[in-house]
């Protein structure tokens, strides 16, 4: 008996650390997914205008087209912001979160990110021709958001036409 008066101290001590340690890591797990950017969809601006937006499942573009149009060889500001499951606009602010972009085919469409703002960037038109093109919310090794395909229309600049 005396041996076990003892070592209760410590055997005390160590079964606390362990069960505190055990709920410390669900804790920690529960917190990290209740600050993750869980988009429903993505709004897309060129030239700080609503130029498409993907909602509900549906992509609509705001010039009554099913594309975009843009001219070849000019860098178009562009800009996307996400949407939460109120249709509410929002950047992640979390330093781990960044936008990619993809062009099908690829090359047809490029994009040159902003040095200062990570959800800002440049699209470029390569080729003439139409390419879908896709954003995703990327998480550290993953993307945690793949838009649907936003189709634009490559085409030469046509001066009578402005």
């Amino acid at each position: 008996m005396k041996e076990l008066t003892k070592n209760f101290p410590l055997s005390l001590f160590a079964l606390l650390f362990i069960v505190g340690f055990v709920a410390s890591c669900g804790t920690e797990d529960d917190h990290d997914h209740e600050e993750h950017s869980d988009p429903e969809g993505l709004a897309l601006y060129v030239e700080e205008a609503l130029v498409a937006k993907q909602e509900n499942g549906t992509v609509t573009y705001t010039d009554g087209d099913d594309h975009l149009h843009l001219h070849m060889d000019e860098a178009i500001p562009s800009e996307v912001y996400f949407l939460d499951e109120d249709g509410d606009e929002f950047h992640p602010e979390e330093d781990h979160y960044s936008l990619g972009v993809e062009s099908d085919p690829e090359g047809r469409v490029s994009s040159t990110f902003s040095s200062s703002d990570k959800w800002e960037f440049s699209m470029r038109c390569n080729s003439e021709g139409a390419a879908d093109i896709t954003f995703k919310l990327l998480h550290d090794d993953h993307a945690d958001f793949v838009s649907q395909d936003i189709e634009v229309i490559c085409e030469q600049h046509d001066d009578h036409n402005d």
